[in-house]
C-alpha cells in the first residue's frame, strides 16, 4: 500500500510539467505558421506571387485571404484584384467575379488581360448578350485589338446559334399539324381524286371543314362526300387538339358514316410531347369499324426540326387473332419557308395507312384485309399563302402502287391529285 501511494504521488508532481511540454509542442506549429504569414501585407509583391502559385494549383480558398489582405493596404493593385476575380470565375462563382472585374474596368479601361477575363466570365455564365456589350465597350478603348476581335466573332456565332435555336423551337412548338398566325376561325374546302390504271373507275372526294381555335386547343368538325363504285356517301368527322401545356398536346378524332363506302365508326387518340427544342415524339392508336369487322392500330411518331426542315417517321402496327400482324409506315420531310404556313413536303409510305380509300371486289367491300396487302406510295405537297396571309392553299400529287387483294403478286397503279383551300379570320 505504501509503495502504490508513493508512486501515485510522483505522478501528481510530474503532471504539470508534462502538460506544459505538451502545450508547447502544440503551439510551435501555430507560431511558425503565424511568422510565415506576416509578410503578406508588408511585402505585397511576394504575397501576390505566393497567392498566384496557390491559385494556379487550384487552392482558391487558400489564395483568396492573401489577396484580400493585400487589397486592404493596396486597393488599386489591379493584378491582385484580377487574380481574385479569376479564382471566383474558375470556381463557377460568376457573380462574385463580376463584381471585382467591374471594379477594375471602371478605372483601368485599357487593361487587355482584365477585359478578356471579364468577357470570358460572362461566356462561362452563358450571358452572351452581356459579353457582347462588354467586348464592344473594350474595343472602344482598345480598337483593333486582335484578341478582342476574335472574342467578338465567337460571341456573334453563339448569338446566331441561339437565335436559330429559338426559331426552331418556335416552329417545333407549333407542331406539324398547326398553322401559324393568330386566326381563331378557318373555313376549309377539300377536293381529292384517285385515278387508276386498270379495273377501278376514278374516285372523288369533296369536303368542307371549320377550324376553331379555343382556349384549350383547336377543334375541327368536317363533312366529307365521296363518289366511289357508282355509290355516294357522307362521313361526319371531328378532330381536336387539346393543349396540355406549351410543349404537349393531344390529338383526338371521331368519325361516323351510314354509307358503305366509309367506315361506320373511326376514332383516334394520340399524345404529342416535345422531348427537346428540336425533337417531338407521340404515341397513340386508331380504331376503324368496317361493319363486317373492326381493327385497332397502334401508332407512334418521331419528329425532328433542323433549321427550316422538319422530318418525321410514323409506323402502324395492326394485330389480328390467328393472323399475321399488319405493318405500315411512312416518313415525311418538309422544308418551311419564312413562316410555318409555307412549305414543300415529300412523304414516302409502305403498307396501307388508316386514311386509305376502300376498294371493292365485285359486291364485296375489301374491308380490313386492305391493311395487309403490299403497297408503296410517294406523295408531294406544296402549301403556300396568297397575297393575303388569311388565304392558305395546298396542292398535292401522289402515286400509289398497290397489290390486288384477290390476286396476290399482281399490282395496280393509282394517281392521287388533291387541293385544299383555307380562308382564315
Amino acid at each position: 500500500m505504501y509503495c502504490l501511494k508513493k508512486f501515485g504521488d510522483k505522478r501528481r508532481h510530474r503532471a504539470p510539467m508534462e502538460r506544459f511540454l505538451l502545450l508547447l509542442l502544440l503551439l510551435i506549429p501555430m507560431i511558425l505558421f503565424g511568422q510565415e504569414e506576416i509578410f503578406t501585407v508588408t511585402d505585397p509583391d511576394k504575397a501576390y506571387t505566393r497567392a498566384r502559385e496557390m491559385a494556379f494549383e487550384g487552392n482558391y480558398e487558400g489564395a483568396r485571404p492573401i489577396l484580400l489582405d493585400i487589397l486592404v493596404e493596396y486597393p488599386e493593385y489591379s493584378d491582385v484584384r484580377n487574380l481574385l476575380a479569376k479564382t471566383y470565375s474558375w470556381e463557377g462563382k460568376y457573380r462574385e467575379a463580376r463584381i471585382h472585374f467591374n471594379q477594375i474596368t471602371l478605372t483601368d479601361k485599357t487593361n487587355l488581360e482584365v477585359w478578356i477575363a471579364d468577357i470570358n466570365n460572362e461566356l462561362y455564365d452563358a450571358n452572351e448578350i452581356v459579353a457582347f456589350s462588354k467586348v464592344t465597350k473594350a474595343l472602344e478603348h482598345l480598337p483593333g485589338e486582335p484578341e478582342l476581335i476574335s472574342l467578338k466573332k465567337k460571341i456573334n456565332a453563339r448569338l446566331l446559334k441561339q437565335s436559330k435555336a429559338v426559331q426552331e423551337e418556335a416552329v417545333a412548338l407549333k407542331g406539324p399539324n398547326r398553322e401559324a398566325g393568330n386566326f381563331k376561325h378557318t373555313l376549309g374546302l377539300i377536293s381529292n381524286v384517285d385515278i387508276f390504271d386498270q379495273v377501278f373507275d376514278a374516285q372523288y372526294l369533296f369536303g368542307v371543314e371549320y377550324q376553331h381555335q379555343t382556349k384549350i386547343g383547336k377543334v375541327i368538325p368536317r363533312i366529307s362526300h365521296a363518289s366511289r363504285f357508282q355509290q355516294t356517301g357522307l362521313q361526319y368527322e371531328v378532330d381536336a387538339y387539346p393543349q396540355i401545356d406549351k410543349k404537349n398536346y393531344f390529338y383526338l378524332n371521331y368519325g361516323y358514316s351510314a354509307s358503305g363506302i366509309f367506315p361506320r365508326h373511326r376514332a383516334g387518340a394520340e399524345i404529342y410531347k416535345m422531348m427537346s427544342k428540336t425533337m417531338q415524339m407521340s404515341a397513340g392508336l386508331r380504331y376503324i369499324d368496317f361493319r363486317e369487322s373492326a381493327v385497332t392500330m397502334f401508332t407512334a411518331s418521331v419528329g425532328l426540326y433542323s433549321g427550316n426542315y422538319y422530318f418525321s417517321a410514323r409506323p402502324y402496327l395492326t394485330p389480328r387473332n390467328n393472323n399475321p400482324m399488319g405493318y405500315a409506315g411512312s416518313v415525311l420531310a418538309r422544308k418551311y419557308g419564312k413562316t410555318g404556313d409555307n412549305y414543300v413536303g415529300l412523304t414516302l409510305s409502305l403498307g396501307v395507312s388508316p386514311e386509305s380509300q376502300q376498294l371493292f371486289a365485285g359486291e364485296t367491300l375489301l374491308s380490313e384485309s386492305l391493311l395487309y396487302v403490299e403497297s408503296q406510295q410517294i406523295l408531294m405537297e406544296y402549301q403556300f399563302t396568297g397575297k393575303s396571309v388569311a388565304n392558305l392553299y395546298k396542292a398535292s400529287l401522289g402515286l400509289t402502287r398497290q397489290e390486288f387483294v384477290s390476286q396476290p403478286g399482281e399490282f395496280f397503279l393509282a394517281m392521287t391529285v388533291g387541293f385544299r383551300y383555307n380562308t382564315r379570320f
